[in-house]
């Protein structure tokens, strides 16, 4: 529950139109909170007080004092590491200490969500004792889905009639995932990779208002803090795909059955070294409205 320490607070209103929910407002003594149960207890009032009145209760310790400029990294540099990051296929047989994987996690935990929910929750998977049997309960199921799949396209082409557009992009994958099989009897993972560790984002369903974009912030900021400790990842959407389709696996993971299974990263140490940054088509961009020449001074800058 939001409220704001009189004795520190000094009215000088910045935290007012900072507020999301637009609930605080100047009072005599200090900032009042006029509707507190629409709080979404995301902080902004508390970024930007300079004498910290605003206090959370629970979780107010989490609101430790933000990076100096010094310490934000410089744009090109920080540009040239986004641009580093690859899909990791090729790991290294050591796994990823804990504690590792809990600075991987907890980068994804300090993503933004809509409204603040905050309803992320995980599953690490580390040995491949367990990730095995993962993959193989995995492989089967992919297997099943795509004699189903098969049978629909077969019968699309008897009948001459088009491929529904959904089933388009997907026409491949049966003939994938066969390869996929035929490759683990012979024992290579072209699943997961002999990766030695495995990251799973789930959620309750119902409980985000964005989960599918939820998730994919929080990935984004684990794969890239991976990527500061020496460990590379690789999304796994067939993963994601067979988890949502076998109770059987869901179980194993600990997911519970009225939870969305979103994300599923593998992680290790790599055992390949990528000396090339990665290429991308060009932008595809729509400019709308003015915009100004580039800042004679951070011009100067980015050359120098």
């Amino acid at each position: 529950m939001i409220s704001f320490d009189e004795n520190r607070c000094n009215l000088c209103g910045i935290c007012v139109p900072v507020c999301v929910r637009r609930i605080l407002k100047l009072g005599e003594n200090r900032v009042e909170v006029t509707d507190p149960g629409q709080c979404l207890a995301c902080g902004h009032c508390k970024a930007v007080c300079p004498v910290d009145a605003p206090q959370f209760g629970e979780g107010n310790e989490e609101f430790e004092p933000g990076p100096s400029k010094e310490e934000i990294p410089a744009p090109a540099p920080f540009f040239h590491f986004l641009r580093s990051r690859r899909s990791l296929r090729i790991y290294q047989g050591k796994p990823v200490e804990k504690n590792k994987l809990e600075m991987v996690i907890n980068a994804g935990r300090y993503g933004p969500t809509g409204s603040n929910r905050q309803a992320c929750e995980y599953v690490a998977v580390s040995g491949r004792k367990t990730l095995d049997k993962v993959c193989s309960l995995a492989i089967q199921n992919l297997q099943e889905q795509g004699k189903v799949m098969q049978e629909v396209i077969d019968r699309h082409l008897r009948s001459k009639k088009p491929l529904p557009q959904k089933m388009i992009s997907r026409q491949n994958l049966p003939a994938v995932w066969e390869r996929i099989a035929k490759k683990w009897e012979e024992g290579g993972d072209q699943l997961l990779h002999h990766a030695p560790g495995l990251v799973i984002i789930h959620m309750k369903k119902g409980m985000a208002t964005t989960p599918e974009i939820d998730a994919a912030i929080a990935s984004t900021q684990m794969i890239l803090m991976a990527e500061t400790l020496g460990l590379g990842t690789c999304y796994i959407g067939f993963l994601i795909r067979a988890i949502e389709n076998s109770k059987k696996l869901k179980k194993m993971l600990g997911i519970p059955p009225d939870h969305k299974a979103l994300i599923a990263l593998t992680i290790g140490y790599p055992a390949v070294q990528f000396l090339r940054l990665v290429y991308r088509n060009p932008a595809k961009t729509t400019w709308l409205g003015e915009f100004p020449e580039k800042n004679p001074v951070e011009e100067r800058v980015e050359n120098e």
